[in-house]
């Protein structure tokens, strides 16, 4: 099952730069046995949640765990999970980016957002939104639960949360000139709700 989850092939030759090719085989196989682990213990949740738990949450819960048994403090470890994904993030960004040079596609991305809210971050994966709006040119809702910050405090390590919270500014903070990503708030920075806005810049 590990080997299919895109993360740790990704995170290896992060980890073999810091810490060189052994360790990071030691450190990578004792994340892998993590992360089967955290599949165990919630074999139960349901299928909405497996692109947020599998993809990307039990893996840094597992590699920051696996980089502490090696000796990295709990910063440290910090260090690299957040690290590792905003630049995760950053190839990400640069394929949406693409994706906008195609004329005139930013108009419909309000539209694109809030449908893939209520598709992928709806109470069926674990989220929870209030105060939700869509027009032409905006969209925007608070988000007030957030499995993210839930399952890493649940496992004792929130503080890796606000790396996801970077992953959405890098890949949304940038992607057109007309288009404006407003969120101020994050639940994972230690604010009460994630306000979430996507607008279209009038000319």
């Amino acid at each position: 099952m590990t080997k299919l989850v895109r993360y740790f092939r990704q995170v290896v030759p992060h980890l073999e730069e810091k810490y060189g090719k052994e360790k990071a085989q030691v450190i990578l196989q004792n994340a892998l046995g993590r992360y089967d682990k955290l599949i165990d213990e919630n074999k139960d949740e349901p299928k909405a949640y497996y692109m947020h738990t599998r993809e990307r949450i039990y893996p840094s819960i597992a590699v920051f765990y696996a980089l502490c048994d090696e000796g990295a403090s709990r910063k440290e470890a910090e260090d690299f999970v957040t690290d590792y994904y905003r630049w995760r993030s950053g190839t990400m960004a640069s394929k949406i980016k693409a994706i906008f040079k195609i004329p005139g596609i930013y108009k419909i991305v309000p539209k694109i957002f809030y449908s893939m809210t209520e598709k992928s971050f709806g109470p069926q994966a674990g989220f929870a939104s209030e105060n939700q709006f869509l027009s032409k040119n905006e969209m925007r809702f608070d988000m007030v639960r957030c499995p993210y910050y839930d399952i890493c405090t649940r496992y004792g390590c929130p503080e890796i949360v606000k790396g996801f919270c970077d992953a959405d500014d890098i890949c949304y903070g940038n992607m057109h000139p007309r288009l404006s990503w407003d969120r101020t708030k994050t639940i994972g920075r230690g604010d009460g709700v994630c306000d979430f806005k996507v607008r279209v810049k009038e000319k």
